[in-house]
């Protein structure tokens, strides 16, 4: 594969997306862990959770 052809791949990847969460007539607790999900990263393809960047 060339570089050409990864980059556009690997720009989808590491995008910034702005995510907007709608409360109403959800539990505190699952509104809580779907938040959690998104800012730790999780739902991306490049995470693994052996890796830390602390």
């Amino acid at each position: 594969m060339s570089s050409f052809s990864r980059a556009p791949q690997q720009w989808a990847t590491f995008a910034r997306v702005w995510y907007l969460l709608d409360g109403k007539m959800q539990p505190p607790g699952k509104l809580a862990a779907m938040a959690s999900i998104k800012l730790q990263g999780l739902h991306k393809p490049v995470y693994h959770q052996l890796s830390s960047f602390d």
